[in-house]
C-alpha cells in the first residue's frame, strides 16, 4: 500500500462518538436518532469503566440513567424504548450492538483518549471468490460461448480480524437500466 491520505477532523467530548459511529454507519446501518442513542450509552460506558461489565451494563440503561440520556438527546420516554429493541435487533459481526443483558458489542467499546481517536481503514484489494460471482441466467435467443471461470481465493491477512468478503449483504438492489445509443 502505497498510497495514504490521512484526515483530520475537529471534535471534541460532545461529539467524538457520534462522529464515530457516523463514519462506522456503512457497517451498522443505523438511523441518525440511534446513533444519538448508541453514542451516549457508549460515552457512559466509558465514564463508568471501573465497575464491573454486567454492573456497569445493568446502570447504563437504568431508569434514572435513560431519563438522563433522553434528557441530553432530547427524546420522548416510547420513542427511546422502540430505539433500544432496534439496538438489539442490529447486528455487527453477527453480533447483537446490544445483548439481551444490555451488553455492548465488543467491537464498540473504543475509547477516545486526550488526542482523539484515530481511525485506519485499509481497503485491501482483493479478487472475487467464485463463490461471490453472481449466477448469471442465459436467454435462450442469444448464443454464446464462455470460457470457464478461473477459480480465485482470497484469504485476508493476519493482521485483520473480520473478513468483509463474508460479511451479511443488508441490501441488495437490482437495477433495470437501459442505455441507448445516442442519434447520430
Amino acid at each position: 500500500m502505497k498510497q495514504r491520505k490521512v484526515i483530520s477532523l475537529p471534535t471534541n467530548q460532545s461529539k467524538i462518538y457520534r462522529q464515530i459511529l457516523a463514519f462506522m454507519n456503512f457497517m451498522l446501518n443505523i438511523t441518525p436518532q440511534e446513533r444519538d442513542v448508541l453514542a451516549e450509552i457508549i460515552r457512559l460506558n466509558n465514564e463508568y469503566s471501573a465497575l464491573p461489565l454486567d454492573k456497569r451494563a445493568k446502570f447504563i440503561l437504568s431508569k434514572d440513567m435513560r431519563k438522563e440520556i433522553r434528557d441530553l438527546i432530547k427524546i420522548e420516554e416510547k420513542q427511546f424504548n422502540v430505539i433500544i429493541s432496534r439496538l438489539k435487533k442490529k447486528l455487527l459481526f453477527n453480533k447483537p450492538l446490544l445483548d439481551d443483558n444490555n451488553l455492548l458489542h465488543p467491537e464498540l467499546n473504543y475509547k477516545p483518549d486526550s488526542d482523539g481517536f484515530k481511525i485506519e481503514v485499509n481497503l485491501v484489494m482483493t479478487n472475487t471468490t467464485k463463490n461471490s460471482i453472481p449466477e448469471v441466467k442465459v436467454i435462450e435467443e442469444i448464443e454464446t460461448e464462455t470460457e470457464p471461470l478461473e477459480e480465485f481465493s482470497y484469504a485476508p491477512p493476519v493482521e485483520y480480524k473480520h473478513d468483509a468478503a463474508k460479511a451479511p449483504i443488508i441490501i441488495e438492489e437490482e437495477f433495470d437500466i437501459e442505455i441507448n445509443l445516442p442519434d447520430e
